[in-house]
Formats: structure tokens, C-alpha cells, sequence
């Protein structure tokens, strides 16, 4: 896309405006403050410069223009984010032709959901209608879900996009059609097609549910290159604004439980498409909701499958409560035979998870046989949330366990240490710590940025005039770090500021606009008509100054200066104590 027009986005759009959409924010000083969206934390460390249109969390770093923010809180791609940016600023993107003989995947997918949604309204499609009416599904809603039909016929699917000019290889890639010895047939056959959309709304797979009976129950599209099961959550574009709005999201396993809490004004509901939850999952929830209502079917299989993703979702932040539905009982089936209010009574009785767990293990606990590896295994998934977030439940976990307060306390400090030194002995997953401990493993420690360094940085970003009238020796001696050299070299070289942040953004390297928007908050903390930048120099060259004269005393007192280093210091020493330095 033209590198004008996404300068029309950014003037067009406020940053402001767009962060007040995710989290609330605060007037504080010549900014605004919020509990960053991208970890957790009780003390507001976000910090938006309207000024700058930067933002910069203290916390976790991550900081950047309303671009990065979009990309980061949305998870979309450059592209995707100023398509985003462009539809609130009512700018049009003209996309470059592609050089591609065949549209893209999600161009493919949508041509397939208008076959099966239209098949549905066909004549031929009678039996799927019946099927929906007969599950309470009025057809006012098939339209708001996009629910299709794929008919029984072999190769229905593929004729059709064949006869679109669409060739066999980007139908076969896309997971909607099978090369066997008989050729080429459709995946979905005899099916009720639930189609799957990402967080933007962009098509990238199907979930097909049989009503003959024959074959599995439910199938999906295979992975693609735009299709990964463990990284979708069914209705997730239609939920994430009330997920946000509310602070809770409802987490059901099938299509049609979510569809029919939907129905039911239950809009923050997602499902997990039959699969285990991954740390994926469970990071698109995080994203949008501070608490997640656990509603997975009330068998004992659904409940064993069910506790390991609830630790996971505990592990990264969210706040896990589970809804206790009757047993052989499903969502969809409780509510077109309860109504939303006994559900919602449901939603108000729901477990926080130590508890639920403890009371799923209760009846185990006074067997003698099993009750010494039942305390381990309800100690081992206790011990992966924060004793601070335990603390309520600790005098009912203790009495439950027989176990005095100080002794469970000291018993879970054990657990988390040895989980600790046996995933880093073993390095592979375990039961329960492989959630936690893989967020530590892949957390990479950070060279940490000074702020004064990059506030340098910034200013000359911000000020055409000083780049032009600077010269490079009196700037690179104060910059200790060679990642900031480098970026303050390309602006000195004549690289626009425009130019670098799109190669930035593209490329996914987040360090540049991290302590762009780092200087960019420490500038904000002087007063109007301070030459911030004679200010921070200065400060600079005092801590190169003082650097310098450390490294040389040491090597005095190790009797390994020279005259000339000798003298050196003395002159440092002169300045640093008011004196003029020898020019």
C-alpha cells in the first residue's frame, strides 16, 4: 500500500482514541495512564503521550504508535492493522494487484461458504433445514451464524470452484476438498457447515457436523496455511467487544453450545472447537476478558480433559471459574430447557477452579488407597497460581486436606521449587507445570534500555532540524548501546522516520518503536520551554564522563595507567567538579 496514505491513516487517527477502545484510561499529567492490555498487573503502568501519539507500558516494555498498538492488542499483521486503521479513518487502501494467478486462501474459503450457504436455501437443502428447525435453530439466526450445507453429493464443492477457474493444488491446500485413488472430492459431505472466522473476522477454515449418523460427529477443516484449530476460538469476532466490555468471556467445548448463548444474549461466549485448550487459546482470551467461565459438559471425561486447560488459562492471568452444569447435560440442551435466568443463576454459582478441583477430588480423598496421590496431584495444580490469588480459598483447601494453614502454605513453596528445578533438569512437559513453566523458558532476557539514551533517540526522530545540523562525533560517543547507534546512524544518514517504522512493522523487530516510545515518556516528565535535548546530552556526557574516569582510576590503582591516562583523569575530575574541560 502507498506510503502516503498510511501517513493520512496516522494523521487521521488518534491514538488516544483508539487505546480508550481497549482499556480506561486516566488523566495524568501531560498524558494518560491505564493497566496495560498486555499483562497482567494491579498498578497502572500504560502510559498514552497524545502529544507524541506514543504509547509505552513500564511494566512489560512493549510500547510503540497506534499502529504497533493495533497490531499488538489485535494480534494482526502490518496490513491487516492499517485495513483497520483505514475503515476508522475513513481512508481507502488500494492493495497493490497480486501477482498470484488465484485469489488468496480466505478469498477461496468465502467463494465455498456462499456454495453451502446458498445450497442450504436451495430446494436440495431441505433435509439441513429440517435438521435446524428440529435443534430449535429458527432460521432468522442462519443467516447472523452463516451456516451452510454441504450435500451428500461426492464432488459437489470441487465442481463448483473448478467451473470458478480455481485451480485443484489451492482447493486441495486449503483443506476444502481430498486427492484420493477415486480423484478429487469434497471433505464436507452430508454436513451442517459451521464456518470458523479468526479475531478480524477473516475466514479461515470450517467445522461440519454429520446429521446421518455416520462418520464422526464433527469434523474440521485440516491445518492450512490460514487454518491452525489451536489458535481459533469459534464466534470469537463476534464476541471479543462484549468479552471486553463485560470482563468475562464463557468458554463452552461445540458450535452449537456457543450458538445457542448467543441466542440467548450470552454474547461474550466462545468455544473451544472440541480440541484441548492451548496456550494460544487461552492468550486470545486473556486479550479480552479478565475472567473466563469454564462450561464444558458435566461427564467425568469432559471434567479430566477440562482441568488441565483450566490451570493453563489460570498460568497467563485469567481468572478461572467453573459452571457446574447437570449431569449429562449440555449447554445447548440446559438452555432451550432451563432459559438464560436458570443459566445465568448457573454463571452466579459458578467454582473459582482451586475449589472446583478440590470438590471433583473430595469423594477420592477419604479413599486411603488413593487419598496420599490425590493430595499431590491437588497440591501439584494449586501451586501454579500465585499464593496471593489463593489466599481466599486457603482455609477450605486446608480443611479439606486435613493440612494446618502455615504447613499448606510452606507444602505449595516446596511444590513450586521442585516443579521449578525438574522442568529445568528434564526440559519436557509434565502434567500441569509444562503451562507455566513454558511462558518462563520462552521469556529471553532483555538487554535493558537506558531511558536517557533513548529519549536522544527520540528527540532526533521528532526533529528534522537537529538530525540535519548534528554531527555524528558528538553524538555516538554518548550511546552506549550499539542497537541505538545503529538506529540514531540510519536517521543521521538520511533515512525518514516513515520509511524505517513501515520496514520495522513489516519485519516484526519491536525494539526500534519500544524505545521510541521509552524516550518518548521520559520526555514527557520536563517542563515546557526546557531544552530537553541540551538536558539529556549533558546528562550524557557527565555518564560518559564519570564512565571513563572510573575505568581510568582503576587502572591507576592498579599501577597500569600511563602519564597520559593519568592526566586524562585529572581533567575528567577538573570537569566533573565544575571546571572547564581542556578543548
Amino acid at each position: 500500500m502507498d506510503k502516503t496514505q498510511i501517513d493520512e491513516i496516522k494523521r487521521r487517527v488518534d491514538i488516544l482514541e483508539v487505546v480508550g477502545d481497549y482499556v480506561e484510561l486516566h488523566k495524568s499529567g501531560k498524558g494518560y495512564r491505564a493497566l496495560c492490555p498486555f499483562h497482567s498487573e494491579k498498578t497502572p503502568s500504560f502510559y498514552v503521550m497524545p502529544d507524541r501519539q506514543f504509547y509505552h507500558c513500564f511494566g512489560c516494555g512493549k510500547g510503540g504508535d497506534v499502529i504497533s498498538f493495533v497490531m499488538d492488542v489485535e494480534g494482526f499483521s502490518f496490513t491487516e492493522a492499517i485495513e483497520l486503521l483505514a475503515k476508522r479513518a475513513g481512508v481507502k487502501v488500494e492493495k497493490r494487484a497480486r501477482k498470484d494467478s488465484y485469489p488468496n486462501f480466505s478469498d477461496i474459503l468465502e467463494k465455498a461458504l456462499k456454495i453451502y450457504r446458498d445450497y442450504l436455501e436451495s430446494p436440495a437443502g431441505e433435509i439441513a433445514r429440517r435438521y435446524l428447525v428440529q435443534r430449535n435453530l429458527p432460521k432468522e439466526w442462519w443467516p447472523y451464524f452463516e451456516i451452510g450445507w454441504a450435500p451428500p453429493a461426492w464432488d459437489y464443492l470441487w465442481r463448483s470452484l473448478s467451473r470458478m477457474g480455481i485451480s485443484s493444488k489451492i482447493v486441495i491446500e486449503c483443506g476444502l476438498v481430498v486427492e484420493g485413488p477415486r480423484g478429487i472430492y469434497d471433505r464436507f459431505r452430508g454436513r451442517i457447515i459451521f464456518p470458523i472466522r479468526d479475531v478480524t473476522g477473516r475466514l479461515v477454515g470450517f467445522g461440519g457436523r454429520s446429521i446421518s449418523g455416520e462418520g464422526a460427529k464433527y469434523i474440521n477443516t485440516p491445518e492450512s496455511p490460514v487454518f491452525h484449530k489451536g489458535s481459533c476460538l469459534y464466534l470469537l469476532n463476534l464476541s471479543k467487544n462484549d468479552m471486553r466490555n463485560k470482563g468475562r468471556a464463557i468458554l463452552v467445548e461445540g458450535y452449537m453450545d456457543a450458538i445457542r448463548l448467543h441466542m440467548a444474549g450470552f454474547h461474550e461466549t466462545v468455544a473451544s472447537l472440541g480440541t484441548a485448550l492451548t496456550e494460544n487459546q487461552g492468550e486470545l482470551l486473556r486479550r479480552y476478558a479478565r475472567s473466563c467461565y469454564v462450561c464444558y459438559d458435566a461427564d467425568t471425561a469432559g471434567q479430566e480433559a477440562a482441568i488441565r486447560g483450566m490451570y493453563l488459562l489460570q498460568s497467563l492471568g485469567l481468572q478461572v471459574r467453573v459452571v457446574a452444569l447437570p449431569a449429562n447435560v449440555d449447554p445447548d440442551e440446559f438452555l432451550q430447557k432451563e432459559g438464560s435466568n436458570a443459566f445465568e443463576d448457573l454463571l452466579s454459582k459458578s467454582l473459582p477452579l482451586p475449589l472446583y478441583h478440590l470438590e471433583i477430588r473430595e469423594k477420592f480423598l477419604k479413599d486411603l488407597n488413593v487419598r496420599k496421590k490425590v493430595i499431590e496431584e491437588l497440591l501439584e495444580g494449586f501451586s501454579r497460581i500465585p499464593l496471593p490469588d489463593l489466599a481466599p480459598f486457603m482455609s477450605q483447601i486446608a480443611a479439606a486436606l486435613e493440612i494446618p494453614r502455615y504447613a499448606l502454605e510452606a507444602m505449595l513453596l516446596d511444590f513450586k521449587a521442585n516443579m521449578k528445578r525438574g522442568t529445568e533438569k528434564k526440559g519436557k512437559r509434565g502434567d500441569f507445570s509444562v503451562y507455566i513453566n513454558r511462558q518462563k523458558q520462552q521469556k529471553q532476557k532483555k538487554h535493558v534500555t537506558d531511558a536517557q539514551e533513548a529519549a536522544l533517540f527520540s528527540l532526533l526522530w521528532n526533529d528534522p532540524a537537529k538530525r540535519r545540523g548534528l554531527d555524528e562525533e558528538h553524538i555516538f560517543p554518548l550511546i552506549k548501546d550499539v542497537r541505538l547507534k545503529n538506529l540514531i546512524a540510519a536517521l543521521l544518514n538520511g533515512e525518514s522516520p516513515e520509511e524505517l517504522e513501515e520496514r520495522w512493522l513489516k519485519s516484526g523487530d519491536r525494539f526500534p518503536l519500544e524505545a521510541l516510545a521509552l524516550g518518548n515518556a521520559f520526555c514527557q516528565q520536563f517542563d515546557e520551554g526546557v531544552d530537553i535535548f541540551d538536558v539529556i546530552s549533558s546528562s550524557l556526557k557527565t555518564k560518559a564522563m564519570k564512565s571513563r574516569y572510573n575505568v581510568l582510576y582503576s587502572k591507576m590503582l592498579k599501577g597500569e595507567a600511563t602519564r597520559e591516562e593519568i592526566e586524562e583523569m585529572q581533567k575528567i575530575a577538573s570537569a566533573l567538579k565544575g571546571g572547564r574541560e581542556d578543548k
